[in-house]
Protein backbone atom coordinates (compact mmCIF):
# COMPACT_ATOMS: atom_id res chain seq x y z
CA UNK A 1 0.00 0.00 0.00
CA UNK A 2 2.87 2.38 0.76
CA UNK A 3 4.22 1.87 -2.77
CA UNK A 4 0.81 2.61 -4.27
CA UNK A 5 0.43 5.76 -2.17
CA UNK A 6 3.93 6.89 -3.22
CA UNK A 7 3.09 6.35 -6.89
CA UNK A 8 -0.18 8.22 -6.38
CA UNK A 9 1.72 11.15 -4.88
CA UNK A 10 4.11 11.20 -7.84
CA UNK A 11 1.17 11.22 -10.26
CA UNK A 12 -0.27 14.17 -8.33
CA UNK A 13 3.04 16.07 -8.37
CA UNK A 14 3.43 15.60 -12.13
CA UNK A 15 -0.12 16.84 -12.69
CA UNK A 16 -1.69 13.54 -13.72
CA UNK A 17 -4.27 13.78 -10.87
CA UNK A 18 -6.32 16.69 -9.58
CA UNK A 19 -5.98 17.68 -5.91
CA UNK A 20 -9.49 16.44 -5.10
CA UNK A 21 -8.96 13.09 -6.81
CA UNK A 22 -5.55 12.66 -5.14
CA UNK A 23 -6.99 13.39 -1.67
CA UNK A 24 -9.88 10.96 -2.15
CA UNK A 25 -7.65 8.17 -3.41
CA UNK A 26 -5.10 8.68 -0.64
CA UNK A 27 -7.87 8.59 1.98
CA UNK A 28 -9.28 5.37 0.48
CA UNK A 29 -5.87 3.68 0.38
CA UNK A 30 -5.04 4.74 3.94
CA UNK A 31 -8.38 3.36 5.15
CA UNK A 32 -7.72 0.09 3.37
CA UNK A 33 -4.19 -0.03 4.78
CA UNK A 34 -5.54 0.41 8.34
CA UNK A 35 -8.12 -2.35 7.78
CA UNK A 36 -5.41 -4.69 6.54
CA UNK A 37 -3.23 -3.86 9.54
CA UNK A 38 -6.11 -4.73 11.90
CA UNK A 39 -6.82 -7.96 10.03
CA UNK A 40 -3.16 -8.92 10.37
CA UNK A 41 -3.28 -8.29 14.14
CA UNK A 42 -6.44 -10.37 14.54
CA UNK A 43 -5.01 -13.17 12.43
CA UNK A 44 -1.73 -13.20 14.38
CA UNK A 45 -3.66 -13.35 17.68
CA UNK A 46 -5.77 -16.20 16.33
CA UNK A 47 -2.66 -18.11 15.21
CA UNK A 48 -1.01 -17.60 18.61
CA UNK A 49 -4.14 -18.86 20.39
CA UNK A 50 -4.30 -21.93 18.15
CA UNK A 51 -0.61 -22.68 18.77
CA UNK A 52 -1.13 -22.44 22.54
CA UNK A 53 -4.16 -24.71 22.27
CA UNK A 54 -2.06 -27.20 20.31
CA UNK A 55 0.57 -27.20 23.05
CA UNK A 56 -2.15 -27.72 25.66
CA UNK A 57 -3.66 -30.58 23.67
CA UNK A 58 -0.25 -32.26 23.42
CA UNK A 59 0.25 -31.91 27.19
CA UNK A 60 -3.26 -33.25 27.86
CA UNK A 61 -2.67 -36.25 25.60
CA UNK A 62 0.64 -37.00 27.31
CA UNK A 63 -1.05 -36.82 30.71
CA UNK A 64 -3.91 -39.03 29.55
CA UNK A 65 -1.51 -41.63 28.20
CA UNK A 66 0.19 -41.65 31.60
CA UNK A 67 -3.09 -42.64 33.29
CA UNK A 68 -4.61 -45.04 30.77
CA UNK A 69 -5.13 -47.96 33.14
CA UNK A 70 -6.27 -46.08 36.25
CA UNK A 71 -8.81 -47.92 38.36
CA UNK A 72 -8.92 -45.60 41.38
CA UNK A 73 -9.27 -41.85 41.51
CA UNK A 74 -6.44 -40.38 43.59
CA UNK A 75 -5.67 -36.88 44.81
CA UNK A 76 -2.61 -36.78 42.54
CA UNK A 77 -4.68 -37.66 39.50
CA UNK A 78 -7.32 -35.03 40.32
CA UNK A 79 -4.64 -32.38 40.91
CA UNK A 80 -3.03 -33.07 37.55
CA UNK A 81 -6.30 -32.77 35.62
CA UNK A 82 -8.14 -30.06 37.56
CA UNK A 83 -6.84 -26.54 38.05
CA UNK A 84 -9.59 -25.43 40.42
CA UNK A 85 -13.14 -26.07 41.52
CA UNK A 86 -15.39 -23.10 42.18
CA UNK A 87 -18.31 -23.69 44.53
CA UNK A 88 -21.05 -21.07 44.25
CA UNK A 89 -23.44 -20.07 47.01
CA UNK A 90 -26.50 -22.32 47.30
CA UNK A 91 -29.72 -21.17 45.66
CA UNK A 92 -32.98 -21.92 47.46
CA UNK A 93 -35.29 -19.73 45.35
CA UNK A 94 -37.02 -22.71 43.72
CA UNK A 95 -37.84 -24.27 47.08
CA UNK A 96 -35.08 -26.83 46.65
CA UNK A 97 -31.46 -26.27 47.51
CA UNK A 98 -29.34 -26.13 44.37
CA UNK A 99 -25.66 -25.39 44.23
CA UNK A 100 -23.60 -24.64 41.17
CA UNK A 101 -20.07 -25.96 40.73
CA UNK A 102 -17.58 -24.91 38.10
CA UNK A 103 -14.63 -27.15 37.33
CA UNK A 104 -11.66 -25.54 35.58
CA UNK A 105 -9.45 -28.17 34.01
CA UNK A 106 -5.76 -27.87 33.26
CA UNK A 107 -4.89 -27.50 29.56
CA UNK A 108 -8.44 -26.41 28.69
CA UNK A 109 -9.37 -22.73 28.87
CA UNK A 110 -12.97 -23.26 29.82
CA UNK A 111 -15.15 -26.24 29.28
CA UNK A 112 -18.91 -25.99 29.50
CA UNK A 113 -20.33 -29.16 30.92
CA UNK A 114 -24.01 -29.55 30.09
CA UNK A 115 -26.37 -29.41 33.05
CA UNK A 116 -27.43 -32.72 34.46
CA UNK A 117 -31.12 -33.27 33.82
CA UNK A 118 -31.79 -34.83 37.20
CA UNK A 119 -30.65 -33.34 40.46
CA UNK A 120 -27.83 -35.06 42.23
CA UNK A 121 -28.82 -35.67 45.81
CA UNK A 122 -25.99 -35.82 48.29
CA UNK A 123 -26.91 -37.99 51.22
CA UNK A 124 -25.43 -36.96 54.50
CA UNK A 125 -25.34 -39.31 57.44
CA UNK A 126 -28.09 -38.66 59.93
CA UNK A 127 -26.25 -39.23 63.16
CA UNK A 128 -28.23 -36.58 65.01
CA UNK A 129 -29.66 -38.95 67.61
CA UNK A 130 -28.48 -38.54 71.12
CA UNK A 131 -28.25 -41.43 73.44
CA UNK A 132 -28.49 -41.20 77.18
Amino acid sequence: MDVIISQLYEDHVFGKLSVERYQKMVADYETEQEQLRLEIEVTEDWIETREEMGDNVDAFIALTEKYVDVTNLTATLVNEYIKKIIVFAPDKSSGRRQQELKIVFNFVDELDIPAISESIICKQPTNNRRTA
